[in-house]
């Protein structure tokens, strides 16, 4: 509470500075400044619009305008200083500037196409920036223009295919649908592998936070694929996005970075008369493709019959013709067990495909507005925005409003301040998603399509669709889910020049958002919907409070030891504080005509809050060595401590070294005939070690109590999970080599990359016996190492002043695998229910194990004679034996004996990633084109076993068509005998057109526009894959570290066209 306390204080301080900053300009107009100012353009002369310059070895710097014209201004006293320009894709050029003939200098630029980049500024810390060839890391930069014309307003989902080494996938096609990315592979088993996100130094949330399922757990899962929070950042306010992968990223960053970082810029002003620009579009989404259903107009049964298919009323067969031996040794799996013969005859139905009742076409806009300019001394960019997209799933959709301010001011000739105020207020119309009774998707895919679900009684209801399930429509039409967040991100930042070559800067940073979720559900109107899924109604309410703040301050030192060698001193301090409230309660058996919580006249459950409160301290040193331009060595130690941990494991040290060489600066490089094809040759190598803080709960470490009622007096009881306090953080080491060449005057780039990280002390929980007091504890079991490849080749093929050609190739691999946890072949269950995922040793984290089908000697179906009322047909059945060592065993007559052999199934895990984007301009058209690719992954597509089972899959149209023998689904499904998990596993591979677009730059309009672009955007238009679902881009578990690659009931991924408009008055 005391560090909630000064947290609140701190910002209170911080809003006076912000109050502050209004009155200083008029101080420091009176101030003679020294003011650099000029025109950045290609080298055809046209203006180059946001063009980075900065001063050498410090933080000064500012962007060009629409116009390519910069002005900045510089401490007052300089005599002297290197001016860098920067532009991506544009070699860096460093021009000395003096003033001591006069403050105002006026200084031109043309900047040369070089795509290998070694000379472009990164900012790798809070500290100053640098140069990428300093560094001994690999790290990505997306530029603009390539997020903002990518057709979402989601900015993770913006870098498909930019990012080395990244894997991003979209959980769901829900219009706000949450992204995973996973930087080099998983991390943890107990926690989270997401990236360290900071925006203009916030470190700011991007947790999924689950307030409207609420009554999951009385549907078997606890997954969401729902929204996750980078949602509320609007792409159009970014002006570039940094990625560092790895845990080379956190001697500076701390070990929150573990997992790498995903460092976001927003766009400042520039000095100059104001800027206003303003972008509308509009959009239309699509259900890309569809599912396959049987159209085949007959039914097995009779006429009336509820449902004859497979099992239950859909009655299986009477005998089949295993030996006696093996009948003794598997009882009860035989079709007998079911009762009765599987019914053969067919009668006349009417088909229907509910794609059409659920499915729409959805149509979004977007709208923003942004102001910028101001004088040497203070700058400004103030935006505000407006969006709605309705997803394709009916009565859904996502709407936000946005505002932010940035603020730039020189209080001093030795001093400058920043503000950032960034807020949104984000809304959805939900329904029902993944592996749910109540969601839609789902619904459509359990029931036989031989429902009207349209139909309706007499006074409008609409009527069950079989006698155990809701009607999808009930869900569409009657259900209100409802979120609403609103959130605000600000920032603090002073940057001091006390001294020549001395930086001290402070960050205050601040995330704070509420998210409300309400849920109503009003009574069945039709009998038949089990207790258990709430046909009196139900309604629930939640709010979640996430607040984080961090302090993080710089002292940055940099001296010319001599002629030869350049040194920089960093020190820092960081702390961050995290606390986090939830509170909800839940009520059935709903009045009439009230859709609040006062509706409920039975509330099942207690009403829950719980509180998460969590601080991280860390302290840095890092030093820096250049040599002549062309060696650079940085070596960096780091203490953090997490409140997490216990006071003996809390403080951990964690070493980083660096080492990059630019063989091109070299002066026989250079002399050399090999120098005029090849450019550019660094080699680089990084160590690092970083802990992850954040692998438990706060108080995980402790045995928790629970409240319990007991004799009409409350009671407290200890939770089955007991506590150990003597657990340590997981550890990552990682080291890495790499090399940048460039190659024809730089026109020609390759980056190459190779990884290896290796995590130790895994947070698992393990199994107690039930005499210890407890069923698990948490402890450090095993380990898991990701190594890989990663590749990154830019060309500029052609470019002249009409036509110009960019391409980029990004490949990237993935080899995962988890040590040391036990469990024996089946290692430790990470879901079960059917879609079982495991941590196996020797294997990939979260492969498919479940049971296969038997097979004969050549791979061919190992099938089974099964006496029907007409005769004996023969099915397939599951590999049997010893499940303990994976030994399989047959009996005298060939067939599988013992019990059900489970065995991997399949990997989650792809094997590589890769993209080709492609950029066109000749003249004033633009054209791009993006392919994304993800192979060598498999997915678990329970949609399509479970409409096979239920009678409307393609599957069971071959058994109703007489392809297939009658019995066929049924012991695929598992109504003979065990389900055969093989047929849920299917290969994900896919190659998507990610993205294309066209655009026409219309140019300055008269007095009116002084430029003017028209675009029109595709994205996910068409996937090459040989998957049978609606996309194999998809995750039911939502940003789940383990479960991946589970299709069960998700919204698909939508087709989307988008027109726009860009205008700059």
């Amino acid at each position: 509470m005391i560090l909630k306390k000064l947290a609140y204080q701190t910002w209170q301080r911080m809003l006076f500075f912000v109050a502050l900053a209004c009155l200083l300009p008029i101080m420091a107009a009176a101030q003679n400044i020294p003011v650099v100012s000029g025109t950045v353009t290609d080298d055809f002369g046209d203006p180059l619009i946001g063009a980075a310059v900065t001063i050498k070895g410090g933080t000064s710097g500012t962007v060009t305008d629409l116009d390519g014209n910069y002005s900045l201004a510089l401490a007052s006293g300089t005599t002297s200083a290197e001016v860098a320009f920067s532009y991506l894709s544009f070699s860096t050029q460093t021009k000395k500037v003096d003033f001591s003939s006069s403050n105002l200098v006026k200084l031109d630029v043309q900047l040369q196409p070089d795509v290998a980049q070694l000379d472009e500024v990164v900012v790798t810390g809070v500290s100053s920036a640098t140069s990428r060839k300093q560094l001994g890391n690999a790290i990505s930069t997306v530029s603009a223009d390539d997020i903002s014309n990518t057709g979402t307003g989601n900015v993770l989902g913006a870098l498909s295919g930019k990012v080395m080494g990244a894997l991003i996938t979209q959980n769901s096609g829900d219009p706000a649908g949450g992204v995973s990315i996973r930087l080099r592979g998983a991390s943890t088993i107990n926690g989270s592998s997401d990236p360290l996100y900071i925006v203009d130094g916030v470190i700011v949330d991007n947790s999924s936070q689950n307030v409207i399922n609420l009554n999951a757990d009385a549907m078997g899962t606890s997954f969401a694929a729902g929204q996750n929070r980078l949602v509320d950042i609007n792409p159009n306010d970014i002006e570039r996005i940094e990625v560092i992968n790895g845990a080379a990223a956190a001697a500076i960053y701390g070990s929150l970075a573990s997992n790498g970082v995903v460092q976001i810029f927003t766009k400042k002003g520039v000095a100059g008369k104001p800027k206003i620009n303003f972008s509308t579009n509009v959009s239309i989404s699509e259900l890309r493709q569809r599912l396959e259903f049987t159209d085949f107009p007959q039914r097995f049964g009779y006429p009336g019959s509820p449902r004859l298919f497979t099992a239950g009323d859909r009655l299986t067969m009477i005998a089949d013709l295993r030996s006696a031996a093996d009948k003794a040794a598997n009882p009860g799996t035989g079709p007998s067990a079911l009762g009765g013969p599987l019914v053969e005859n067919q009668y006349p139905v009417t088909r229907y495909d509910y794609q059409d009742n659920i499915f729409q076409t959805a149509m979004g806009t977007d709208n923003y507005l942004s102001v910028s300019g101001g004088t040497e001394t203070t700058k400004y960019y103030g935006s505000i925005s407006y969006s709605k997209n309705e997803g394709i799933i009916r009565n859904t959709d996502f709407q936000r409003y946005g505002a932010k301010l940035r603020v730039d001011q020189n209080l001093a000739s030795w001093a400058k301040m920043s503000v950032g105020l960034n807020y949104t207020n984000s809304s959805s119309r939900d329904l029902p998603n993944g592996n749910n009774f109540f969601s839609p998707i789902s619904t459509m895919i359990i029931i036989d399509n031989v429902w009207d679900v349209t139909e309706r009684d007499e006074v409008g209801n609409l009527l069950h669709v079989e006698p155990v399930r809701m009607n999808p429509l009930s869900v569409i039409e009657e259900f209100d889910i409802t979120q609403n967040t609103n959130r605000f991100i600000g920032d603090l930042q002073f940057s001091l020049f006390p001294v020549k070559g001395l930086t001290l800067k402070y960050v205050l940073g601040l995330d704070v958002y509420n998210l409300r979720g309400n849920t109503y559900q009003p009574r069945v109107p039709y009998t038949g919907v089990s207790a258990a899924f709430f046909p009196d109604g139900y309604v629930s309410i939640a709010n979640s409070n996430i607040f984080k703040i961090n302090n993080d301050f710089t002292a940055n030192y940099t001296a010319n030891l001599n002629d030869n060698i350049e040194s920089t001193t960093t020190a820092g301090v960081s702390i961050w504080y995290d606390r986090s409230d939830f509170s909800s309660a839940e009520g059935r058996d709903l009045a009439p005509f009230v859709t609040t919580l006062s509706a409920a006249t039975n509330l099942f459950t207690n009403p829950r809050e719980s509180i998460s409160e969590a601080t991280i301290n860390g302290y840095f040193l890092q030093q820096s060595f250049g040599f002549n331009d062309f060696l650079y060595l940085t070596f960096a130690g780091r203490i953090d401590g997490s409140s997490r941990f216990g006071e003996n494991e809390r403080n951990q040290f964690y070493p980083k070294a660096s080492a990059s060489v630019v063989l091109s600066e070299l002066d026989f490089w250079k002399n050399a005939s090999i120098s005029n094809n090849w450019n550019a040759f660094k080699l680089r190598f990084s160590y690092g070690q970083a802990g992850n803080l954040t692998g438990i709960g706060a108080f995980s470490r402790f045995t928790n109590y629970s409240t319990l009622g007991y004799l009409g007096r409350s009671a407290i009881v200890p939770n089955a999970a007991l506590g150990n306090p003597g657990i340590r953080p997981e550890q990552q080491t990682e080291i890495e080599f790499g090399a940048d060449l460039g190659f024809l005057k730089n026109r020609l780039g390759l980056s190459v990359t190779y990884y290896k990280q290796d995590i130790t002390d895994l947070l698992l929980n393990r199994n107690l016996a039930p005499s210890s007091g407890g069923a698990s504890i948490i402890e450090n079991i095993g380990e898991m190492t990701n190594r890989g490849l990663e590749l990154m080749l830019n060309a500029n093929p052609v470019h002249t002043k009409d036509f110009d050609w960019n391409v980029s190739v990004a490949y990237n691999t993935f080899k995962n695998e988890v040590n040391g946890i036990g469990g024996g072949r089946a290692g430790i269950l990470l879901r079960g229910g059917g879609g079982t995922q495991s941590a196996i040793d020797g294997e990939p984290l979260g492969v498919f194990f479940g049971v296969q089908y038997a097979r004969n000697p050549d791979g061919t179906l190992l099938l089974r004679p099964v006496e029907t009322a007409n005769g004996v047909t023969m099915l397939p059945q599951v590999a049997r034996g010893d499940d303990v060592t994976g030994e399989l065993q047959f009996d005298a007559d060939g067939q599988p004996s013992g019990t059900p052999v489970r065995t991997i199934l399949g990997d989650p895990n792809p094997d590589w990633t890769g993209s080709v984007l492609n950029e066109f301009r000749y003249k004033r058209f633009g054209m791009r084109v993006l392919f994304d690719a993800i192979w060598g992954f498999d997915v678990w597509n329970w949609n399509k076993i479970t409409s096979n089972n239920v009678g409307a899959g393609p599957m069971a149209d071959q058994e109703l068509r007489g392809e297939l023998p009658r019995g066929w689904v049924a012991a695929v499904g598992g109504f003979i005998g065990p389900r055969i998990q093989e047929e849920h596993v299917e290969d994900g591979s896919f190659v998507k057109l990610r993205e294309i677009g066209f655009s026409y730059n219309v140019g300055k309009v008269g007095n009116i526009f002084s430029g003017l672009t028209i675009q029109l955007l595709g994205r996910n238009l068409v996937s090459f894959d040989d998957y049978t679902g609606y996309d194999p881009e998809t995750n039911s578990a939502g940003q789940s570290s383990v479960v991946r690659g589970d299709d069960f009931g998700n919204v698909p991924i939508p087709r989307t066209i988008q027109f726009g408009v860009n205008a700059s008055f």
